[in-house]
Order: C-alpha cells, then sequence, then structure tokens
C-alpha cells in the first residue's frame, strides 16, 4: 500500500469515527450550546468542514509550489469567521460538506505520487509542512473535534 491510500484510509476512519460520535442525536442535541461560548455540535462540525476545506487548499498550493502568505493571520478570528459563515446550515448542509471535503481530498490525492507528498512549504498557522503533514493534519482535527463532540454530548445528558 503506498502512502497516498494510507493517508486515505486513515482520513476515511477518523471521519467516520466523527460522524458516529453524532448517531442517534436530536435536533435539540445538534444546536444546544454550552453557555461558556463553545460551539454546538452541529457548528463544531460545521468548523471542521470549513478547516478541512482550508488545509486542502494550502496542501495544494504548497504542492504547486506556491508560497502561502496571510499578513496578521489568526487563527482563532479565521476560525470564528468561517464558522459565522456556516451559522444558518442545516445538518444536511454541514454533513454534505463534510463528505464533499473528504471527496475532494481523496481527488487531489489520487494525483498525487510519494514526491508529491514530501514537497514542503509554509502553513499560515503550523509554519513548515509538507503536503503529507497538511493532508494528516485533516485527521487528527477530526479526532480533536470528535473528542469534543463527546464532552457536548455528555454534558447535555446525550451520550451515546
Amino acid at each position: 500500500m503506498d502512502e497516498t491510500q494510507r493517508i486515505k484510509e486513515k482520513l476515511a476512519a477518523a471521519r467516520l469515527k466523527l460522524l458516529e460520535a453524532t448517531a442517534g442525536l436530536t435536533e435539540e442535541g445538534w444546536a444546544w450550546q454550552p453557555g461558556d461560548g463553545r460551539w454546538s455540535i452541529r457548528l463544531t462540525l460545521a468548523h471542521v468542514g470549513s478547516a478541512h476545506w482550508d488545509h486542502l487548499e494550502v496542501a495544494r498550493q504548497v504542492a504547486a509550489g506556491h508560497e502561502i502568505e496571510i499578513p496578521g493571520f489568526d487563527l482563532d478570528a479565521w476560525n470564528a469567521a468561517a464558522v459565522t459563515h456556516r451559522l444558518d446550515w442545516s445538518v444536511d448542509q454541514v454533513v454534505a460538506d463534510l463528505a464533499a471535503a473528504e471527496e475532494a481530498t481523496f481527488a487531489f490525492l489520487d494525483g498525487l505520487d510519494a514526491a508529491a507528498l514530501e514537497r514542503s512549504g509554509s502553513h499560515p498557522a503550523l509554519g513548515a509542512v509538507t503536503v503529507g503533514q497538511v493532508l494528516r493534519i485533516i485527521g487528527l482535527h477530526d479526532n480533536l473535534h470528535r473528542r469534543d463532540v463527546a464532552q457536548l454530548r455528555q454534558e447535555m445528558g446525550q451520550a451515546p
């Protein structure tokens, strides 16, 4: 199995686990938001989708040999703006966006070889990275927010 296939399998497994963490949620469960400013589960997954698209774009730019410069980049502000853009998205829209991002990532991976995965560039928040590292971050990010989903479910009394 080549490295692009390994990355695809890890991304698919992380995304499946993230979506499984939402199984059986009621409409209220998707929308429930703690009073401390954290996102609802719907907004958490909207953020995951937005970040997935952003990481894919960084990977594409690095693979193409382009520099990514965003003067004054602020990750928290970037994430907040992206979620604000998705505030009115339904659960179905959020889930469809996650599927579309995964499909686009797999298509991108299908066009890469081992040398392209090792091409390096700069991530706006992380600094020096390879294309492969940026793509692997997508799965790590899914896993991070799967824990957030589990925590929110526990807090609202809708644990799976």
